[in-house]
């Protein structure tokens, strides 16, 4: 039997939207410069995710993920489908 993950909605609950979007911005601060998005690839995946039936409230029903700090990930991918930011890329 695997480990439980607990839901991460759950561990923000007693945070509100200005704490939870000051911490999200913070850890998006530091992302080291070279495995960073760039700006405008970082705009387009955000477009494309504000598009996607799986976002929920700015995240991802997929994996749970806050897609702001995902998509500023270079290396990262989409969950539920993987190539679609390849477009993008």
């Amino acid at each position: 039997m695997g480990v439980k993950i607990p839901c991460r909605r759950c561990l923000i609950e007693g945070l509100d939207e200005a704490e939870v979007m000051a911490k999200l911005q913070e850890y998006i601060d530091a992302i080291e410069p070279d495995m960073r998005t760039p700006d405008d690839l970082y705009r387009r995946r955000l477009a494309v995710c504000e598009t996607c039936p799986q976002l929920s409230g700015g995240m991802c029903r997929q994996c749970g993920c806050f897609v702001l700090y995902r998509a500023a990930k270079a290396a990262a991918f989409c969950p539920d489908v993987p190539d679609r930011w390849s477009g993008d890329m």
